[in-house]
């Protein structure tokens, strides 16, 4: 069973500046439950690393993506969405926080509160963030979701 997970965290260089934010915490936890992790990053398959940063603000109550003065929000909601249909038998998504594309509830300037970003808003399946994932209880939870997930998707 395949849960996806950002390229970033799962150790690929694809962050805008050709870092990575790797967590041997969650391949651990990945392999002990049978698991294999694949990584995806709408950005990168978007704009290549290195890229402009991009970020997320109102515009008339609007939610746009600005990398630089070019707007790609629905960009970034069209490959979100090729990934998630790519990854149909996925039981899982593991983002990272402040994200434009992977974060569970990422900031938007002007717009006065969070949303979900677009890998968020279009999987099916269970998702969380890798800061949710540091404690042996939170992992479990996720794990449990998981397991549900596949149990309503399998009858």
């Amino acid at each position: 069973m395949k849960i996806l997970i950002s390229a970033c965290v799962y150790g690929e260089n694809v962050r805008w500046n050709g870092s990575n934010r790797y967590a041997q915490h969650i391949h651990d936890w990945a392999k002990e439950n049978g698991y294999e992790l694949v990584p995806v990053c709408p950005e990168h398959e978007l704009f290549g690393t290195p890229r402009s940063t991009i970020r997320l603000r109102a515009v008339d109550g609007e939610v746009k993506a600005f990398a630089g003065k070019k707007e790609v929000y629905s960009q970034l909601q069209e490959k979100s969405k090729e990934i998630a249909e790519r990854h149909r038998a996925a039981v899982g998504f593991i983002g990272i926080s402040r994200s434009p594309t992977c974060g569970l509830s990422t900031g938007v300037k002007d717009y006065g509160s969070t949303i979900k970003a677009p890998m968020h808003q279009n999987l099916d399946c269970p998702t969380t963030e890798v800061s949710s994932m540091n404690t042996e209880k939170n992992r479990q939870i996720f794990l449990e979701r998981i397991k549900k997930y596949q149990q309503l998707t399998q009858s």
